[in-house]
């Protein structure tokens, strides 16, 4: 028996081994959380957001700080974030209305989002950049930042269905005080709501409503009862924007970290930046999600999120190659 044919095909049997493990583990999805203006307490938002994603062990998670209203031009030209760098952006940023980012900025982030990225804006990033009409398209729907009737259409909920409703009287976002609200999952087979409950309750806080903008191409998940309207208001949105897509929540507000720390928000957020960055969602549902009657508010590291999901993909060239040479070793080495 040949010493040189035994090491050959343990090398190779190794490498088949190594092949079918990566084919079937799922890369970590690289996220871009930005920040650094808002009308909610930014810097309180962003490390529990950035510790939802980290602990689920599916992301890779960097965080740009973009200047403020007030800053001079020339630190905005500095602003270079590289979103292509990244399969997703999640943004914690509202800059009120009228958008400051430079206008290569704007071309960039367009770019990446026609060509495939991901975008997941939470709560009052829904509020920003009412004047870039590519935004409000990518968001679905906003509200304040000088939005009102003439923004759009609202989402309404007709015979079951949900479709854009012009409105054409009526405010363009609002919230009343803070309460624990029950949403409905709209989309249980849509892979970001697929296994969450028909129905829960979560954590305290305002409930946006009224919401207006384009609605192209857009696919409520969850909605909430408000009590405002009278009507169910859209919380969790899905948009396509060229061959990006966005997740677009409306939850998230910061006072306290209840709101943000709610086992549901977690879930849907951390699975709807999977979705929007990969395609897939292999995030499993937390034990500890809420029910219809009680809400769930636990950290991020101390949420129970369970083994990711494998995505199953066919056999490359290299796998069958490797494979077959391997199995023509071991012939030889019983032969000889």
């Amino acid at each position: 028996m040949s010493k040189r044919i035994v090491i050959l095909s343990i090398v190779l049997l190794a490498l088949v081994a190594s092949f079918a493990s990566s084919a079937t583990a799922a890369e970590k999805v690289k996220v871009l959380i930005i920040d650094g203006q808002n009308n909610h307490n930014w810097k309180k938002m962003t490390p529990p957001m950035k510790a939802t994603l980290e602990a689920t062990g599916r992301f890779t998670v960097a965080v740009s700080t973009l200047p403020s209203n007030r800053d001079p031009k020339e630190k905005w030209a500095a602003w270079k974030p590289e979103f292509a760098k990244y399969d997703v952006v999640v943004s914690n940023y509202n800059d009120g209305g009228k958008c400051r980012w430079p206008a290569e900025r704007r071309a960039e982030f367009e770019k990446f989002m026609k060509e495939g990225g991901g975008f997941v804006p939470v709560h009052a990033a829904d509020n920003s950049s009412n004047d870039w009409p590519a935004y409000n398209e990518i968001i679905g729907v906003g509200g304040w930042g000088g939005r009102n009737a003439k923004s759009g259409f609202l989402m309404r909920k007709k015979d079951g269905k949900w479709a854009p409703d012009p409105a054409p009287k009526g405010r363009s976002g609002s919230h009343g005080g803070h309460w624990e609200y029950p949403i409905s999952n709209e989309a249980p087979d849509h892979p970001i709501m697929k296994g969450i409950p028909s129905g829960w309750k979560h954590a305290r806080e305002e409930l946006y409503n009224s919401m207006r903008g384009p609605c192209k191409n857009l696919t409520v998940l969850a909605a909430a009862p408000c009590k405002a309207t009278k009507v169910d208001e859209p919380q969790v949105m899905i948009i396509k924007y060229g061959k990006g897509t966005t997740c677009h929540i409306t939850m998230g507000h910061v006072g306290s970290l209840d709101a943000i720390q709610c086992v549901g928000f977690q879930t849907i957020f951390a699975r709807g930046t999977e979705f929007c960055g990969s395609g897939k969602v292999t995030i499993p549902i937390p034990k500890e999600f809420p029910t219809k009657d009680k809400v769930s508010i636990v950290p991020a590291d101390k949420v129970t999120w369970g083994k990711l999901k494998t995505t199953s993909k066919k056999p490359t060239t290299a796998i069958i190659l490797a494979s077959v040479l391997a199995g023509l070793c071991v012939m030889a080495v019983r032969k000889g």
